[in-house]
């Protein structure tokens, strides 16, 4: 079975500037994504997709595949992550006859992942007549008590009757998607539109503490804390 791992970045972040580009402990986020997924004992091949050429020459010249630059129709923040695994899968076709079985998807910007979570993510996959899996992690406030405007601008619950729970304990379990694996069957992932959960998806339960997903700055502060202490 071949299973194809995608470390993916683009060279324009709003939220952070040059966002794949801050370091942790010594390396960029794209660096320790890279040598993280080198690891796993499950990905066959493991490829760096960017429009970012700096960053593509630092990992070429540290020994990682990066063999094309990402074309601008999937380099905007439009693109989806999927439509950039549908093109790694139809280049590695085209261009070095591999054909894909699986297609994980790692983001460089959850700096705490394991090359173990990448494998148990992969195995919950092989080892089941899923679809695809993924990693989640508990919620932060419930969505229950979420609320959202009419056009009036009054002010109304986000789920219909989420006000009748009065207890944080009583509202029911939800979980977020953690961000660090996807697991995709090809011919699954050449179906979908949109984001997982689609199909049938399976969750692979991720403790918040180190389910950190790097889309502001103090975030990367909360990163840069938890990666000291666990030298």
């Amino acid at each position: 079975m071949n299973i194809l791992g995608v470390v993916l970045a683009r060279k324009g972040s709003k939220g952070i500037k040059k966002k794949n580009h801050l370091k942790l402990n010594g390396k960029n986020l794209v660096e320790n994504a890279l040598l993280e997924a080198k690891k796993s004992k499950k990905l066959n091949k493991l490829i760096f997709s960017t429009d970012d050429l700096f960053l593509q020459n630092q990992m070429l010249k540290k020994g990682f595949q990066s063999p094309f630059i990402r074309p601008k129709n999937i380099s905007n923040d439009k693109a989806s992550s999927f439509s950039v695994l549908k093109h790694c899968v139809t280049w590695l076709k085209k261009n070095q006859n591999w054909n894909t079985d699986i297609v994980v998807l790692l983001q460089p910007t959850t700096p705490f992942r394991t090359s173990y979570i990448i494998d148990a993510v992969i195995n919950l996959l092989i080892n089941s007549k899923a679809d695809a899996a993924m990693t989640v992690t508990d919620v932060d406030y419930p969505p229950h008590w979420m609320i959202t405007k009419t056009k009036g601008k009054n002010l109304k619950s986000l789920i219909r009757n989420g006000n009748k729970f009065t207890r944080r304990q009583d509202t029911p379990k939800v979980f977020k998607p953690a961000g660090m694996v996807y697991a995709l069957k090809k011919n699954f992932l050449f179906k979908i539109k949109g984001v997982l959960p689609q199909g049938k998806t399976l969750g692979y339960y991720i403790d918040p503490e180190i389910a950190i997903n790097i889309d502001n700055y103090d975030h990367y502060l909360l990163s840069k804390i938890k990666a000291q202490n666990n030298k």
